[in-house]
């Protein structure tokens, strides 16, 4: 019955949502590669050297200081070869995913660029944390990363009616942005995300970390991602990077070290600041990529 309800409450909202985003052509086809393992080299730069726009970005970004190359990368196909075909998905796909939301369509109670830092940083942070776990499917934390708080755009952009009572909920409340959403809508941006990510054809453990950040333990198919997708979010949240829709204080859930145990025996809750501060790093070293908002 419970479940049944939670259904009906976000078909409401998404019912409110009068025009739906799509994924951008170029994004949509760099998720579809996820899928294949065998996918070439040459099938993927095609894939991107189709957008003209998009190439001289990623060109950008790939020869700026972030990478530190000696010589000029002059094309796609030479971006792959160096820096490898999850680096290359990880910057189109953020290129294209910024690109295709707007902030002129945001609602006035909505800082776009703080929020995409902040969604950039989650990225980042997610990437430093795969390394550290030696996550298995790491090209796929960037991107769950990326867009975990999906939702928030899509309702800020599209039913900013609703948006703007979360927003005067969050500050009315003294609650977090997620806890207005419970009490005035009875649906979350996390479920919205993961409603909107299955629309989109992602693969189903994105889909699931986006609809589960806030409660990793919830995760069926890869709990590993949600809970590093959590625990991102909550460094970026303590260092200030980018703004997520409240200033509260916000800790990884207590099942993020359980589940991120099987990964790293010797893991507890002290690793938190230690996470911190290495992100400090890691965001100064990635300063061009938060330089693509616009």
């Amino acid at each position: 019955m419970q479940r049944e309800k939670a259904s009906l409450r976000l078909r409401s909202v998404i019912a409110h949502i009068s025009t739906l985003p799509t994924l951008p052509a170029i994004a949509s086809q760099v998720i579809e590669l996820l899928h294949d393992p065998r996918t070439s080299i040459q099938k993927v730069a095609n894939v991107i050297s189709s957008d003209q726009s998009l190439t001289s970005a990623v060109l950008k970004l790939v020869n700026s200081a972030y990478y530190g190359f000696p010589r000029q990368i002059s094309t796609v196909k030479h971006a792959l070869v160096i820096l490898g075909f999850s680096e290359i998905r990880n910057i189109t796909f953020a290129i294209s995913i910024l690109r295709s939301f707007p902030g002129s369509k945001s609602s006035p109670s909505f800082d776009h660029r703080e929020f995409w830092r902040h969604s950039i940083g989650c990225a980042v942070a997610a990437k430093m944390l795969a390394k550290f776990f030696r996550y298995r499917v790491s090209g796929k934390v960037f991107v769950a990363a990326l867009i975990h708080d999906i939702g928030k755009i899509l309702l800020s952009q599209y039913a900013r009616d609703l948006f703007e009572k979360v927003v005067e909920g969050v500050f009315s409340q003294g609650v977090s942005f997620y806890q207005a959403e419970k009490n005035i809508l009875g649906v979350t941006h996390a479920e919205i995300g993961g409603w909107l990510a299955s629309r989109w054809n992602f693969p189903q453990e994105i889909e699931e970390s986006i609809r589960f950040h806030h409660l990793p333990f919830k995760a069926k198919i890869d709990p590993s991602l949600s809970a590093v997708v959590n625990l991102s979010d909550a460094l970026v949240r303590l260092k200030s990077i980018g703004w997520s829709g409240d200033e509260k204080i916000f800790h990884p859930h207590p099942s993020v070290w359980k589940i991120l145990k099987s990964l790293r025996p010797d893991l507890d809750e002290s690793y938190f600041e230690y996470f911190g501060t290495i992100l400090e790093e890691e965001v100064k070293r990635a300063k061009p990529l938060f330089e693509i908002i616009r």
